[in-house]
């Protein structure tokens, strides 16, 4: 019988990367890059420094290297730090299954130093195709993380990491599917943890799991071969129903690639349910030239599929604040930015910031508002700004062209200047910023991965 991990394995170790259109790795390698910037800023993370103080203190063999200390543990262990640190400050990418890289590029990493000699190319090669198969699970199995309350990011994430794993390890066909079939039971994460440390968390134990998945596989642990469509399996427990057709998801398995059309990269550090208001107000006071002291309300309209996700009306902790469309709105507003520095817990406090949290108004829509329809969540929330003369201005950007979406995506330069603003925070100088910015921005040229690696390890900052 024909099974689906059966499938995805031939998936995996069968497709060339001259299979791979040119767009879908470039697309990749944007979210390679973008992932490995946001790692370098969430190592300094309060949470971030708490997990590598963890990994440090378990000892063992040091077999991989932790972003930006540059210190060594255990390749699982190394992979759950580095997987915290990229979704420290929830600014990795976005789309698809929720924040695909997380646990993709952090488990690679840990992969890549056990192997010893991993080019470039075949490190994003690994990264497509270990994201084709959950991707393409994620769209057949229509999941929804608000209904089905498990963080969509580890529930996919952990199936895409382990299967870019067995491909850059070269496990057998039966290793990789016992590898998947291994890490289907280590998919899961809490959505109520949003908001919170443990939310980072979620991306370090699926990319963790990933490298103990593949290793147990090939000491010769199996699984149900059927683990994804079986009865009482991935496809019953997560997605909550039996109608996921193993057919339609090998029809749709790489025909096409899904990359280039669902990885997304952020350009405001916070839950991407926030996204399409901030980039809203971000053009709209820019081009009506509206100031801060101008401004008497800004109205948040649309609010039904992000309201479940983004729960704190008045965050008490910076990390609240992520899933707060008041809190991020109304920085923006009192700030003209949002940037990491903006989400600690000190500037929850601050009077200033209140005061422009209260300016900020969410309507939310009842689900039986024709608005409310299926497609809603795509056209994002506009947003509308009451100046304290009386003038009103609107403005709307649909998630689907946001800056840095799939139809709209950011230039290489553009790219760049968030990497390195993200990097120029643990890397000790301009230098080694450029150094690794040119490193793993041509990924796909580097022969060898350990000096692209070096670049994120400085000697000077691995003393801290």
């Amino acid at each position: 019988m024909t099974t689906l991990v059966s499938e995805f394995s031939d998936f995996l170790l069968e497709t060339k990367a001259d299979q791979i259109p040119a767009a879908d790795l470039e697309a990749c390698g944007q979210s390679i890059y973008d992932a490995v910037g946001t790692g370098l800023a969430g190592r300094g993370s309060p949470h971030g420094r708490m997990i590598q103080d963890y990994v440090l203190a378990q000892g063992g063999t040091a077999e991989a290297t932790l972003i930006g200390s540059g210190k060594r543990a255990r390749a699982p262990l190394t992979a759950l730090a580095n997987g915290a640190f990229v979704h420290a400050d929830d600014y990795d990418d976005m789309g698809a299954y929720g924040h695909p890289s997380a646990p993709l590029v952090p488990s690679l990493l840990a992969a890549a130093e056990l192997v010893g000699a991993v080019s470039g190319e075949e490190f994003i090669v690994a990264y497509a195709l270990g994201f084709e198969v959950a991707m393409t699970l994620y769209a057949e199995g229509k999941y929804d993380q608000y209904d089905g309350c498990f963080h969509s990011t580890p529930v996919f994430g952990v199936i895409a990491a382990t299967g870019a794993v067995a491909r850059l390890l070269g496990l057998s066909h039966e290793e990789t599917a016992a590898a998947l079939a291994i890490s289907a039971s280590q998919a899961g994460g809490l959505g109520r943890n949003n908001g919170t440390m443990v939310k980072p968390l979620h991306a370090g134990l699926s990319a963790s799991a990933a490298i103990t998945s593949a290793r147990l596989a090939v000491a010769g642990m199996r699984g149900a071969d059927d683990v994804f469509e079986g009865r009482g399996g991935f496809a019953e427990t997560y997605l909550r129903h039996r109608a996921l057709q193993p057919s339609r998801v090998l029809q749709s398995l790489g025909q096409p690639h899904k990359a280039a059309a669902y990885l997304h990269v952020k350009l405001f550090p916070c839950c991407g349910s926030n996204q399409s208001a901030l980039h809203a107000v971000s053009e709209l006071m820019a081009k009506e030239r509206l100031s801060y002291d101008e401004i008497d309300e800004c109205v948040v309209e649309m609010m039904a599929e992000t309201s479940p996700v983004l729960r704190y009306p008045a965050p008490e902790r910076g990390l609240n604040g992520k899933f707060s469309i008041r809190y991020t709105v109304g920085n923006l507003l009192l700030k003209g930015a949002l940037g990491i520095d903006d989400f600690s817990d000190a500037e929850t406090r601050r009077p200033e910031v209140i005061e422009a949290v209260g300016k900020v108004r969410p309507e939310v829509l009842s689900r039986w508002d024709k608005q409310a329809g299926p497609d809603r969540k795509s056209k994002g929330n506009p947003v509308r700004i009451q100046t304290k003369d009386g003038r009103v201005y609107r403005h709307a950007i649909e998630r689907t062209l946001m800056l840095g979406s799939p139809r709209n995506r950011l230039t290489w330069d553009q790219l760049a200047a968030k990497f390195e603003a993200n990097a120029a925070r643990e890397l000790p100088d301009a230098g080694a910023v450029r150094e690794a910015s040119r490193r793993w921005r041509n990924l796909g040229s580097e022969g060898d991965l350990s000096a692209a690696l070096s670049s994120i390890t400085t000697p000077s900052v691995a003393a801290a």
